[in-house]
């Protein structure tokens, strides 16, 4: 859980996306490894951001190159949402 304002977070974390082709949202992108029942690998791309940037379902997301569309998003009672993507 983050305890720090978002902005000072941001500040020093901070990976801009490109939501939807034009607005820039700040947030932390992270491509972990994921498994499932040890037969299913892959990675498991989320981005992590304030709730107030009103990412939602079925936005796309331009980070690093990359277009990902938001397959989920999971609000943390924070103020923060994870965002879960998939790449197009």
């Amino acid at each position: 859980m983050i305890t720090e304002q978002a902005a000072d977070f941001l500040a020093d974390f901070a990976t801009t996306a490109t939501k939807n082709g034009t607005v820039a949202v700040s947030g932390v992108f992270d491509k972990a490894y994921g498994e499932a029942y040890g037969m299913i690998a892959g990675t498991d791309p989320v981005f992590r951001c304030p709730t107030a940037s009103a990412v939602v379902r079925g936005d796309t997301l331009l980070i690093g190159g990359v277009t990902y569309t938001v397959t989920h998003v999971e609000g943390d009672g924070t103020g923060w949402d994870v965002c879960r993507l998939e790449a197009v």
